[in-house]
């Protein structure tokens, strides 16, 4: 006997989520501006497929990228440049991905790996920007090393960033924000640009491109805060 799930039914969802994220996987993993890096996958060949798919041009990584609509808008803006989104769950980056390939924008592509393997695959002094744009902030302080603007984190970018590369931070937590311009500080890098309500400011507006996230925060009247540094 069948017995049909009513609509709201948790378990019923739960399943159609399931279905649709292993969906997403599949098709991530057949998209040309797609790629995973795993920790069993060889770093230099990560790199060489990025560099067959991508022309020869400046490097732009947005840093737990999600659903990667802050870069894509700025791939369009911006065609004399690369742009890689990276995050570590294939689902997420999937909608920009499929956007990319219909509307025919060839200057970007997506990246699976762990953040912690950004140095393996990229090499010295090869990225002229880094994007971290609303990172988790891990709120307990025996999380704070999973922080994207930990030391070990900004260690990865100072290597990998061109001499004159900067890091760009955007994020709604004002706690996270100010804790980690204590980090940049610690470490040597130089605050350029700096606001405690981007988009009251007279920042660029590229920096006021929304992610998702940023959409439904600036909707509530929370103020995202934004700093450029250099190393």
């Amino acid at each position: 006997v069948m017995i049909e799930q009513p609509a709201n039914d948790p378990f019923a969802q739960h399943i159609i989520t399931r279905k649709r994220k292993k969906y997403k996987f599949a098709n991530f993993d057949s998209f040309p501006n797609c790629f995973s890096h795993l920790r069993t996958t060889n770093a230099k060949h990560t790199l060489e497929k990025l560099k067959t798919y991508l022309a020869d041009k400046p490097m732009v990584l947005e840093i737990a990228a999600g659903n990667a609509q802050f870069s894509f808008e700025l791939a369009k803006k911006h065609p004399d440049l690369n742009f890689i989104a990276v995050d570590i769950k294939s689902d997420r980056l999937y909608t920009s991905a499929k956007k990319a390939l219909a509307e025919g924008v060839k200057n970007i592509a997506f990246l699976r790996t762990h953040m912690n393997e950004l140095g393996d695959i990229f090499p010295k002094k090869s990225v002229e920007t880094i994007w971290l744009t609303f990172p988790d902030p891990f709120p307990k302080k025996r999380s704070a090393k999973h922080r994207l603007s930990h030391v070990s984190f900004l260690r990865q970018y100072r290597s990998i960033l061109k001499d004159a590369g900067l890091l760009k931070f955007k994020t709604d937590n004002r706690e996270l924000f100010l804790w980690s311009l204590e980090q940049f500080v610690a470490q040597s890098w130089h605050i350029c640009e700096l606001s405690f309500d981007l988009h009251e400011s007279n920042l660029p507006d590229d920096y006021k491109i929304k992610t998702y996230y940023e959409t439904r925060f600036t909707q509530e009247g929370i103020p995202i805060n934004y700093c450029t540094l250099n190393v």
